[in-house]
């Protein structure tokens, strides 16, 4: 196998790694009824789990494509493991944790995969591997609309949450006025770079 060969299965097993131990704490979130009575978080966990499957099926495809020895990815597996063993860990005491800290968790970890692909876009680009830049751009688009939902759907959890939570008189109709704030923080004129 050449080197380049070599270096596209790295960057591949290291994205395949990645994007399993996110599929893991999803499936985790899909079990829990606190989530399920959600009924628009539990349809946005669903798909979030849909686009992390199809993901890792297609990253485990191009790994196969490049060929190569399963001591390589066994390695990558086991490094990223405990890279994400902490948040793994986080994960594991779900049931502990409020629906907002679950979407602020799953916006950290997309967002994490979100700039992988980015940086696994460019590799591809650079070693002029169409067929990996155009699998790394795809499942960065798949991303970019789940993190928005996200973000959109926060406000809305953390008010109830609050109002359900507090004795104190909380207005949990600022919800839609947090979600026009927030988004109007990403916009392109604040974006923008000068």
């Amino acid at each position: 196998m050449t080197d380049k060969r070599k270096a596209i299965r790295k960057q591949t097993a290291d994205l395949l790694a990645a994007e399993e131990h996110i599929l893991e704490a999803i499936e985790q979130q899909r079990e829990d009824d606190d989530l399920r009575r959600h009924a628009t978080a539990n349809e946005l966990i669903i798909r979030i789990e849909r686009v992390l499957e199809r993901h890792t099926d297609a990253l485990e495809e191009l790994l196969e494509d490049y060929g190569g020895d399963d001591d390589l990815e066994a390695k990558v597996k086991k490094a990223l493991s405990e890279v994400f063993g902490a948040a793994a860990g986080l994960y594991d005491r779900l049931r502990d944790l409020k629906l907002s800290r679950v979407l602020r968790d799953n916006y950290t970890a997309l967002s994490l995969a979100a700039m992988s692909y980015t940086a696994f876009h460019t590799f591809g680009l650079a070693v002029r591997e169409e067929a990996v830049a155009r699998l790394a751009e795809q499942h960065l688009k798949d991303l970019t609309p789940l993190l928005v939902e996200i973000s959109k759907l926060l406000p809305d959890v953390v008010a109830q949450e609050m109002a359900e939570e507090y004795d104190f008189p909380v207005d949990a109709t600022v919800a839609q006025q947090a979600v026009t704030n927030t988004q109007r923080a990403w916009s392109p004129d604040v974006t923008q770079v000068a």
